[in-house]
């Protein structure tokens, strides 16, 4: 199943936490300036309006059925991103994500932050964010990405979110950003942060926030660290309190995970290009067993066969369609034995062979 504008994948209790910004705010015009790094044009106003939002008239002018007894439902993309539109307008904050990732502490997380600070690791407790994500925010993606020495938090895109993207993406990396520096201290710091998108015409406010070199126009949204700090053991570490904290979280939030693991498998297989996982291997990065991943397949029709061959044809026309030629070196890189099982395999998804795909290509 994939996720479009209207496919409902996203708690609302979830959302509701990072847009109810009258419980993070004190109302006082100092400390909110403080607190934004910024010289708001006219904070008493912007604290009353902050004040002023009222969610439930948010939420049905987003087409949310919600009463106050009821917050475990889930909520499409489409609605959620007219709750950004509508938290920006009020507020006349184009840079809002920022704002919101600030005032966040890892309390404001509930208990998904408990669960993950309490990890025995950093890399452990950025693991668990990342997994959090697909559970608890399907259309962005985040993983983890090792090069040399260093160790790239990377946050991606699900599907097409258009120019929320940018508010997604400074909301989730001030917020990590300031979690990184409370567990960690001054002891290490994040050595980069890079963003997929070019500056905006207040880019002087990312700088304020964050103490290292920013990018933009890069290849990939990611928070860049030094790779020996994963290792780095957390304060609060406690195994059980971790497992409790997840449990409890789960309990009281719905999901659609298992309905979006197709697209969850293929996801990990594409980032895997080149050394493509064992069924169990890939099971186990996405927290569960073999026997529980082909079974959940099986109810969404697929298989992790018919998953991994859709990802290498996907590879392969666009090797070819870059201009690539040769049969032998693609064949490899995707794990075949030879060119010629390759070869059977294109013919098959795509109903040519790979020299008459090329040929096509030239014509």
């Amino acid at each position: 199943m994939n996720i479009d504008l209207d496919t409902k994948c996203i708690p609302l209790a979830y959302v509701e936490n990072y847009l109810n910004l009258r419980k993070e705010i004190t109302p006082d015009i100092n400390w909110l300036t403080k607190r934004v790094k910024y010289d708001l044009f006219n904070a008493e106003s912007t604290i009353k309006a902050i004040l002023g939002i009222n969610l439930e008239v948010c939420y049905r002018k987003a087409g949310i059925e919600y009463t106050p007894d009821q917050t475990n439902i889930l909520i499409s993309p489409r609605q959620c991103f007219q709750l950004i539109d509508q938290t920006i307008h009020l507020l006349k904050m184009p840079y809002l994500g920022l704002v919101m990732g600030n005032l966040m502490t890892i309390s404001h997380h509930g208990m998904a932050g408990m669960a993950a600070i309490t990890q025995p690791t950093l890399q452990d407790c950025m693991e668990v964010i990342c997994r959090f994500c697909s559970e608890l925010f399907p259309p962005l993606e985040m993983h983890l990405q090792p090069e040399d020495n260093r160790l790239m938090f990377v946050i991606g895109e699900n599907m097409d979110l258009s120019h929320y993207k940018q508010y997604l993406f400074e909301l989730n990396t001030v917020s990590f950003y300031n979690i990184f520096n409370s567990l960690v201290g001054n002891e290490h710091q994040i050595l980069g942060v890079d963003f997929s998108y070019p500056e905006p015409s207040w880019g002087h406010i990312y700088r304020r926030y964050f103490k290292c070199p920013v990018r933009f126009n890069q290849p990939q949204t990611q928070l860049i660290i030094d790779a020996e700090v994963a290792h780095y053991e957390l304060p609060l570490a406690n195994r059980q309190m971790a497992i409790s904290a997840e449990e409890k979280l789960f309990e009281n939030i719905p999901t659609r995970t298992l309905c979006l693991l197709p697209m969850r498998l293929r996801r990990l297989l594409m980032r895997c290009y080149g050394a493509f996982p064992s069924l169990e291997s890939a099971a186990n990065n996405l927290g569960m067993s073999g026997r529980t991943l082909s079974r959940k397949l099986a109810e969404e029709s697929t298989t992790y066969q018919q998953i991994l061959d859709a990802v290498r044809e996907k590879l392969a026309t666009e090797y070819f369609s870059r201009g690539g030629e040769s049969v032998t070196q693609i064949a490899l890189v995707l794990g075949f034995t030879d060119s010629s099982n390759f070869t059977k395999a294109f013919r098959r998804w795509t109903g040519v062979s790979p020299t008459e795909f090329i040929e096509m290509q030239h014509a």
